[in-house]
């Protein structure tokens, strides 16, 4: 795993104090398109600090979080006890074959060496089962998060690429959507949840400094308080046989 994939180890505190979870709405989504009752044994790879674990427990399913980096899993642990969190990677996940009915990964797949990641999500998936993966974003119709994009450089982006998503022989593709959300935010949890992100987090700290007083400065212009849209992407895919 590359140096910026795991520099959210040396902030775990603050990634699980300032990231998002992710809507419910997204995660019912794909648990309808993935065919998921309640009960169902899942697997959260690349769990972090549980951002996306805690969904999964709260629609009902019992959840394995895989995790690489043990600042994240010892965060995951306290944050979502009612998880089973394993300590490993993507590319060599620590469970049978045929262990869980679905996969689920939040913010993290982009990370993955794909080559030997996909295969192994597909190995761990039973027959019948599927794969979800989502992104929370920047909703770039807001002005401050387009003014945000341009001053960082996200301006444009998207959180994936459609031919880096899984494919076949190992899985199809069923759905995608996107889920719009509305939260309360301000100049100061703005940048606190920036400083938890990769480019931040391996930047020298001069320029972080530097850059971050610009992100305040710019997201002042909005008052003490402000609504922040924000998008959340998922999609599902299918295991082929």
């Amino acid at each position: 795993m590359s140096e910026r994939a795991r520099s959210f180890e040396t902030a775990a505190a603050e990634y699980e104090r300032h990231r998002p979870d992710y809507p419910v709405e997204a995660l019912r989504w794909a648990a309808e398109l993935l065919g998921l009752a309640a009960g169902a044994r899942v697997l959260d790879v690349g769990a972090g600090t549980g951002k996306l674990t805690r969904g999964l427990v709260s629609v009902g399913f019992e959840v394995v979080a895989v995790e690489p980096g043990a600042p994240m899993l010892d965060e995951l642990r306290k944050a979502v006890p009612e998880a089973e969190g394993i300590e490993g990677p993507a590319e060599s996940i620590p469970l049978p074959d045929a262990s869980v009915e679905a996969a689920f990964s939040g913010q993290a797949f982009h990370w993955f060496d794909r080559e030997r990641a996909v295969p192994e999500l597909h190995r761990v998936i039973g027959p019948g089962g599927g794969l979800a993966l989502l992104w929370n974003w920047w909703d770039e119709r807001d002005p401050l998060q387009r003014g945000l994009g341009e001053l960082i450089g996200y301006a444009g982006h998207e959180p994936y690429r459609d031919d880096e998503l899984p494919g076949k022989p190992w899985f199809r593709g069923v759905g995608r959507t996107v889920v719009e959300t509305v939260h309360d935010s301000s100049p100061n949890a703005v940048v606190a949840y920036l400083a938890t992100s990769s480019m931040f987090l391996t930047m020298e700290e001069r320029e972080r400094e530097r850059q971050l007083a610009e992100v305040h400065e710019l997201a002042s212009r909005y008052g003490e308080r402000f609504p922040l849209p924000r998008l959340t992407y998922a999609f599902a895919f299918e295991r082929l046989s």
